[in-house]
């Protein structure tokens, strides 16, 4: 039999992976949002879609149903999010307990009163689905995971290099600040009052600051 090559995809298939990518990008983030001012459950496709220009069909194309858009919300949108706003930004700190530190200051202290009156996207979606799919709620305990884990390893660099003690057990210090983090926001959330937040950001430091240096 006699083999043939395939051919290479041209410019025609390539803008179709390029749209296809778009789309998907655009709906998903549209989900979020949607997701994100209503909860998963009030959250309707035809409510999604209104935020955007495409069909349902478009939407069919990429995802079979809405708990399977809400799995790559989890998956797409939460989890790259995570890493942008907790984990990335630390590798730019010699210490990383005092990159915590600024981190929570950016996305607790002086984030906008309305963003912390809609509670943290992750929180929400724990609250609401972890009980009633064993799906989603496997995911977003990844997505948790995930969180502790590249909050541990910053940790541990730290305890490398001197800047944290190194009695101080890493992934304790991460759970602790990721438990921390969750519980402000929901209670913000609760009160839709921000007045505990420097109490908060004052305990996280009186947390932090002792854990380094040597020893």
């Amino acid at each position: 039999m006699k083999l043939t090559k395939r051919k290479p995809a041209g410019k025609a298939g390539k803008k179709r992976v390029r749209d296809l990518a778009q789309t998907r990008s655009q709906i998903l983030h549209a989900a979020f949002d949607e997701i994100y001012a209503n909860g998963f459950h009030a959250s309707s496709l035809d409510a999604i879609l209104e935020r955007t220009e495409l069909t349902k069909g478009a939407l069919f194309h990429q995802f079979a149903s809405k708990l399977e858009l809400g799995y790559a919300v989890v998956d797409e949108v939460i989890v790259p999010m995570t890493f942008e706003r907790w984990i990335t930004p630390l590798a730019a700190y010699d210490d990383p307990l005092a990159g915590i530190l600024c981190l929570v200051e950016q996305n607790v202290r002086d984030a906008p009163q309305a963003e912390l009156h809609r509670g943290c996207p992750l929180g929400n979606l724990v609250q609401e689905m972890s009980n009633t799919d064993p799906e989603f709620r496997r995911r977003l305990r990844r997505v948790i995971e995930t969180w502790i884990d590249g909050l541990a390893e910053h940790v541990e660099r730290g305890r490398r290099t001197g800047h944290v003690r190194r009695s101080v057990e890493p992934r304790a210090v991460a759970e602790y600040v990721v438990v921390a983090l969750e519980g402000v926001f929901a209670v913000v959330k609760g009160m839709r009052d921000k007045s505990v937040v420097p109490a908060f950001v004052s305990s996280m430091r009186a947390y932090l600051e002792p854990l380094g240096g040597r020893g």
